[in-house]
């Protein structure tokens, strides 16, 4: 029977059929359904995730609800938070119900589960019966795994689909009244894909931009310190502030606020919950210097998370930027030296170094990234240069750096271990900055 298996369903099918669903369905017979007791939601997209993630919980909680959030960084249950010890999104099907199980002990109303295109395509949140799918944006990403564009949007794609078939079913009755609809859709107007997703049956659709949709921002004010802009739904309208910049966040704001509204939260509960969000560690993280510049400590992977974050440094800073970069190794090889030419474009000073190898060379990753910083023109050695130890790369940033100067060092963000080729090491990214800071002050 296997091997008649084998050959009328392809390898990719098979693995997934038999391993990664059983194990999802396994998981919800031994937890008992538990995501059936409660809304969940889902928010997915190449970008913004994380910080969605927060934004959305902080808002619910400003909204006196009972929440608990389940992202890259920490997961927490009405406000008692632990850290996410592993590098992934979406953890095990199991552990995702056991969080589930113990959600529902606590009487919890409401999960915003950070949902990641590896997770969905493996079908590890089989059983959850997501209520509000949101989604952020779709680019260039995970192409190693997903191999095309089509078939990585497909699988940010299955959230919706898996949210149109609870909304089918009849709501269960511990769930009235804690949503406005059986089930809702947050869709982004500036993502490539928003007209495709928007066509998809649902009873609740919350759209959102910068400019345009049900949702959207006007008399936006960004600066290094934080964003003030009007928030506007439907008729409504009401100023809003929050510690973040960027208009990349002004957006993460916006779809997070669709997720709220979809669960009965007023505008001034997410004005509160913008108010009183304080950041995330590793995602836009500030560490001053006493010479006058800062540092920021940032997980930016992308050449779209990458354009975001110096874009928003660049509109509000008018001193010189020193940026570092590397890029991971075993995936997504081809977007290396977009990595390299979009940080040397916004920076005064460039460095390439190491960022976690895993069992690839080094210093080919390096050199593939350091390809793309030369292509923009710089001067090597006096704009642009490569320093392979990554803390040796990040001291230079620090001695240079002047009064009014920002050194962005991307890549890493929260995690505290690099996967080197010789092994794990341990590493906490804005410690080490905090600390050669110090040493150079």
């Amino acid at each position: 029977m296997i091997n008649f298996l084998r050959k009328i369903i392809s390898p990719d099918n098979f693995f997934r059929l038999l391993w990664h669903k059983s194990k999802a369905i396994l998981a919800n017979l031994i937890y008992g359904f538990p995501g059936k007791k409660l809304v969940v939601i889902g928010i997915t997209g190449t970008n913004g995730k994380t910080t969605t993630t927060y934004l959305a919980e902080s808002m619910l909680r400003a909204a006196g609800k009972k929440v608990a959030m389940f992202s890259t960084v920490e997961f927490s249950i009405d406000g008692e938070k632990k850290a996410n010890p592993t590098k992934m999104t979406t953890l095990s099907p199991f552990k995702i119900q056991k969080f589930l199980k113990e959600c529902v002990k606590k009487d919890i109303e409401y999960v915003v589960l950070e949902t990641s295109s590896h997770a969905l395509h493996q079908h590890r949140l089989w059983g959850i019966p997501f209520r509000i799918a949101v989604i952020t944006n779709i680019t260039h990403e995970h192409l190693d795994y997903h191999k095309t564009m089509e078939k990585y949007k497909n699988a940010k794609k299955m959230l919706f689909e898996q949210m149109q078939k609870a909304c089918k079913k009849k709501t269960p009755k511990a769930l009235e009244g804690l949503t406005m609809a059986k089930g809702a859709m947050v869709l982004n107007t500036a993502d490539d894909y928003y007209e495709e997703f928007s066509q998809m049956a649902c009873p609740v659709k919350i759209s959102y931009g910068l400019d345009k949709g049900v949702l959207h921002a006007a008399d936006i004010n960004v600066n290094k310190e934080g964003s003030k802009f009007k928030l506007n739904y439907q008729e409504e309208g009401i100023d809003v502030e929050m510690n973040m910049t960027g208009t990349y966040n002004i957006e993460n704001a916006m779809a997070a606020a669709g997720a709220a509204l979809a669960c009965n939260a007023k505008l001034a509960d997410i004005k509160k919950g913008l108010k009183d969000f304080d950041g995330i560690q590793g995602r836009g993280e500030k560490i001053k210097s006493p010479k006058g510049f800062e540092a920021i400590v940032d997980f930016a992977l992308t050449a779209d998370s990458l354009d975001r974050l110096y874009k928003g440094i660049k509109d509000t800073n008018p001193n010189r930027i020193l940026g570092l970069i590397g890029s991971c190794g075993d995936r997504d090889f081809e977007k290396r030296p977009d990595l390299g030419r979009i940080v040397a474009t916004y920076c005064d000073i460039t460095v390439v170094t190491d960022e976690e190898t895993y069992g690839e060379d080094p210093k080919k990753i390096m050199d593939e990234v350091y390809a793309g910083a030369k292509a923009t023109g710089k001067h090597e050695n006096e704009e642009i240069y490569l320093i392979e130890d990554r803390k040796e790369a990040i001291e230079f940033l620090i001695k240079e750096a002047l009064e009014g100067d920002v050194v962005v060092i991307t890549g890493m963000g929260h995690f505290d271990k690099r996967n080197t080729i010789n092994g794990a090491i341990d590493w906490k990214e804005a410690e080490i900055v905090e600390e050669i800071i110090k040493q150079n002050a």
